[in-house]
């Protein structure tokens, strides 16, 4: 479904500054609020940190896009899969690679004994990939 479409049918307007963010977030990995806003400003100078800022929560809750915590803060990226998923995220590059399970399956029988409802939760695991763990290795036979 193309952008325009998207945005049609959550009823949300196609703004310059909006597609300059959805722009900024084509590349490969997640990235930080900040990279995001000097990425879209030089797409669309003149924007401000909060415009963006309030469009990346936008774009979260109508599901857009993905936020994930981060070791250093919120990390956003497009969302590629539409069902419930987690990811395992590079440290260096921020390339985020989609988890088939949820651990969160695995803990059903327990929670409902403890009476418990989740009502959200969060799972990222943090590593190096293999692309710049290769790297990594390559510079240090240098």
């Amino acid at each position: 479904m193309e952008i325009k479409e998207i945005f049609r049918d959550k009823g949300l307007r196609l703004t310059l500054q909006r597609r300059a963010i959805l722009e900024a977030l084509q590349g490969q990995g997640f990235k930080t609020a900040l990279e995001l806003f000097q990425e879209v400003n030089r797409l669309h100078p003149g924007i401000n940190f909060s415009t963006l800022y309030r469009n990346l929560e936008l774009f979260v809750q109508t599901g857009l896009i993905c936020r994930l915590k981060g070791p250093e803060g919120a990390l956003y990226g497009l969302r590629r899969i539409s069902k419930h998923h987690h990811h395992a995220v590079c440290k260096m590059c921020g390339a985020a690679y989609p988890l088939s399970r949820c651990p969160l399956e695995d803990m059903g029988e327990e929670l409902q004994r403890l009476g418990f409802t989740v009502t959200e939760h969060c799972f990222e695991v943090y590593g190096i990939c293999e692309n710049c763990r290769d790297h990594m290795e390559e510079v240090s036979r240098c």
